[in-house]
């Protein structure tokens, strides 16, 4: 029994040695710190420049402050009288106009090159149009002569939509980037340069406003196009529009402008329209498509 005794109390010292033994291990410690997550930005920021009958909208005196004028030797809209319709890139607040004119004529002609400017992130880039106003404002002889058959003029004022202009007044829009479909440069073409080549996407063909800017939702870029618009790029839309018929040249693409087709009826009519441009994030996003914008209406509060 000694002997078991004996060997019992060696079997528990031993354990001992062992566990005493634990702190003598290497060992080592790593602290990474100050690990930080920074949501991206996607900013849209636009700016314009005009043209009206091959005059151009320009800032004449940058030294004096902004001082936009009318330049070119058009005799319509006369040089050196102040114009609205092009501005340097910001954001798009009530005094952005991209058309402003209260004399059109049949002939007229005008154009606008839009560059829309992404910060930081590639993105897909969508254009809603819609017509607000199409009114007849005063009813002159020549347009209730000429209205006679499919009914007399009628005013309406702000907000009506039985006016005649945006039937008359045609436009057309395009990517005006300089390249084709597949990426590719258009010999001769040079981005933002205000002119369609053959081979720039349309937005939308050359028709009617009050078929092309009646409601409508434009891919600019989305994931059906799949190439993005690229970060810290600048984007180029050309907007043209003719007060009569927009006829296609099959030399180049730029439509020419006949203003034959516009009659007496939209004599003093006037069309307002909305033009709104919207970015989306691209990365994790390829399923994204232009479909029409969903304004929540809030729910109504009965007091």
């Amino acid at each position: 029994m000694k002997g078991i005794i004996t060997s019992l109390g060696m079997i528990v010292f031993a354990g001992a040695v062992v566990a005493g033994g634990t702190g003598a291990f290497f060992s080592d410690t790593e602290t990474s710190t100050g690990n930080v997550f920074t949501a991206g930005a996607i900013d849209l920021k636009v700016d314009s420049e005009q043209h009206y009958n091959g005059n151009v909208c320009k800032d004449v005196d940058e030294s004096q402050g902004v001082n936009y004028q009318w330049v070119g030797n058009s005799p319509y809209p006369k040089a050196g009288t102040a114009c609205y319709g092009t501005w340097t890139q910001t954001d798009l607040g009530l005094t952005h106009q991209f058309f402003d004119f209260d004399d059109v004529k049949p002939g007229d002609e005008g154009e606008n090159t839009i560059s829309l400017h992404i910060d930081n992130n590639d993105a897909w880039m969508c254009a809603d149009v819609k017509i607000t106003e199409n009114s007849d404002q005063t009813c002159v002889d020549p347009e209730n002569d000429a209205t006679g058959e499919n009914g007399a003029c009628v005013v309406e004022g702000a907000g009506g939509v039985n006016g005649d202009l945006a039937q008359n007044l045609w436009f057309v829009a395009w990517n005006d980037n300089g390249v084709d479909a597949e990426g590719e440069k258009i010999e001769g073409a040079v981005p933002g340069d205000n002119i369609h080549q053959a081979g720039e996407v349309l937005l939308f063909e050359e028709g009617p406003a009050s078929n092309v800017l009646n409601g409508g939702t434009l891919t600019i870029a989305d994931g059906g196009t799949n190439t993005p618009i690229p970060g810290g790029s600048t984007q180029f839309v050309g907007l043209a529009w003719c007060a009569g018929e927009m006829e296609a040249d099959t030399n180049d693409g730029a439509p020419t402008c006949n203003g034959g087709t516009m009659s007496n009826v939209a004599q003093t009519d006037s069309m307002k329209a909305d033009i709104t441009f919207r970015v989306e994030q691209a990365r994790n996003n390829g399923e994204f498509r232009c479909n029409a914008r969903v304004v929540e209406t809030p729910n109504d509060v009965t007091t």
